[in-house]
């Protein structure tokens, strides 16, 4: 009998090794159990719980047909549809049937109806040439790309509204321009790099580090959650269809870190660079958070990732900012916070009484960039810049928008004390809210539609979108709140300033 017993234990312990052999190699493993296979230096494979993202993000396709597919195609078809890779910073659920699939994109018809039927509302002023940033003496020998970018910077705006032609050959340069060297961007939070291209261009570079539908931490601070580089894309495009103009073109870029990157990097930045275990080519630049050497590099699979490629604007010492605190900063700690935070009153018993913002279009300005933070779920917002040639009279630069786009299930109203305090907005730019409320232009599909043509596409997962949409319902009905309680409705919607009307009284570099 005990014989009997174990030899059909023995023929069960047979049956199960073999089953789970051929479900290994086929790549059929239970849920929740990752296996990574460590590649070889011929082929280097992707992991498993790749394997199983390329089939998730597809629409509808059965898995044995990815199964079929070998790691080659498989990584193939994820850089041709810009997907992202498992992460050496954060490892994505090994089953993804949850996901929100991301909707195709068969026309730019909302985007394109947005600018061709509504006009820009805020307009510019006939300019003198004190009023553009860049002044070439001889303008017919700088036609670069990036030099005609910087030439159209004034005091009111980065670029003209809806100038397609720019855009259209940028954003492409930006993300196929031969690169001539590389080095690491120092300081700051996060993983950052600096280009030189081919042709005297400049780019900062912010790489891939969590999927797409990773969502921020509940226990996460603001000051302490990672940077996307898809939020630096999303606050480009989500500036021009605001109408606000402030924000350099950003585009998506695929590397090969070897070539790419390593064969031009500096020396510095070259002996950074390492094989992992698992043969993934990876590297780390110095800064002051999440960058620990055996913890989170920047990994190539095996040595392709995505990145951000942002427009560098002119250098400091051609056109010198002036960096100011925002009066509306978080505390950047975990025990205490902001005034503002505590006082409802704040910002007309503080705020509308300081310079720069008692006069002039500073505080407009603000509320804009509330506005467009609160969008994206933005909260990291402790200082701005202007550009000190043209005094305090200037638009403030949008930057650093890395920390966006974390959330897309709840929505942080502290983003928006600006605009719920001070109770002031441009007309201009409640307007434009309230078009892109409207189904025809609805400010989720306008932005799905805008980013369609970038080369990482999909920027954003999907929930995203629902998200922006429900903010802006969210500030419109702010603003009639605002308007329901003051005296007139001009109290509340105003005019773009004139710089005819404005008095300097403190010099613009009162900050550095």
């Amino acid at each position: 009998m005990k014989l009997r017993q174990r030899w059909v234990v023995g023929v069960l312990l047979v049956i199960s090794v073999a089953w789970f052999t051929v479900a290994l190699l086929s790549g059929q493993v239970p849920a929740g159990l990752m296996i990574l296979s460590a590649g070889v230096a011929d082929e280097p494979r992707l992991s498993i719980s790749n394997r199983k993202i390329a089939a998730d993000y597809t629409s509808g396709e059965e898995d044995n047909k990815d199964d079929e597919k070998t790691s080659d195609e498989i990584r193939a078809e994820m850089r041709k549809k810009g997907l992202p890779y498992d992460s050496t910073l954060y490892f994505a659920a090994n089953s993804r049937r949850h996901l929100v699939p991301f909707e195709k994109v068969e026309n730019r018809n909302k985007f394109e109806a947005l600018f061709r039927d509504f006009p820009s509302g805020n307009r510019v002023p006939k300019l003198d040439r004190k009023d553009y940033l860049v002044r070439y003496r001889e303008p017919q020998k700088h036609k670069k790309i990036w030099e005609i970018f910087h030439s159209n910077i004034n005091r009111y705006e980065m670029y003209s509204f809806n100038n397609t032609a720019l855009f259209t050959e940028y954003l492409d340069y930006l993300g196929t321009v031969p690169i001539l060297k590389a080095r690491g961007k120092s300081g700051g939070t996060q993983v950052k790099l600096f280009l030189v291209f081919a042709d005297g261009g400049e780019a900062l570079v912010k790489p891939w580090r969590v999927p797409r539908e990773y969502e921020t931490l509940p226990d996460h601070y603001y000051f302490a959650d990672i940077e996307r580089h898809t939020a630096e894309i999303a606050a480009f495009h989500l500036d021009r269809i605001l109408d606000f103009r402030r924000v350099p073109p950003n585009a998506g870029r695929i590397f090969n870190l070897s070539t790419d990157i390593l064969e031009h990097a500096d020396s510095e930045l070259a002996k950074l660079f390492y094989r992992s275990p698992a043969k993934n080519l990876c590297f780390m630049t110095e800064c002051e958070q999440h960058c620990d050497l055996s913890e989170n590099p920047v990994c190539g699979n095996p040595d392709t990732v995505e990145g951000s490629v942002a427009a560098f604007l002119p250098a400091e010492k051609e056109a010198k900012r002036a960096s100011w605190t925002h009066p509306f900063k978080r505390s950047y700690s975990r025990e205490k916070k902001a005034v503002w935070e505590t006082d409802p009153n704040y910002c007309k018993r503080v705020v509308m009484l300081q310079h720069p913002y008692n006069s002039g279009r500073r505080l407009l300005d603000i509320v804009d960039l509330a506005i467009a933070d609160f969008f994206a779920g933005n909260l990291d917002r402790h200082s701005y810049n202007t550009y000190k040639i043209f005094g305090n009279f200037s638009t403030v630069i949008h930057l650093d928008h890395g920390r966006g786009f974390g959330k897309y299930k709840t929505d942080d109203l502290s983003c928006i004390v600006p605009l719920t305090q001070c109770c002031i907005i441009r007309k201009s730019t409640y307007e434009r809210l309230l078009i892109l409320q409207q189904n025809e232009y609805k400010l989720g599909d306008v932005m799905r539609q805008s980013m369609s043509t970038d080369r990482i596409f999909p920027v954003l997962y999907e929930p995203h979108y629902d998200a922006l949409n429900r903010r802006l319902d969210i500030v419109i009905e702010a603003v009639r709140k605002c308007i329901s309680n003051a005296d007139s409705e001009e109290d509340v919607l105003k005019l773009e300033p004139r710089i005819e009307d404005y008095v300097e009284t403190q010099p613009p570099d009162d900050e550095t």
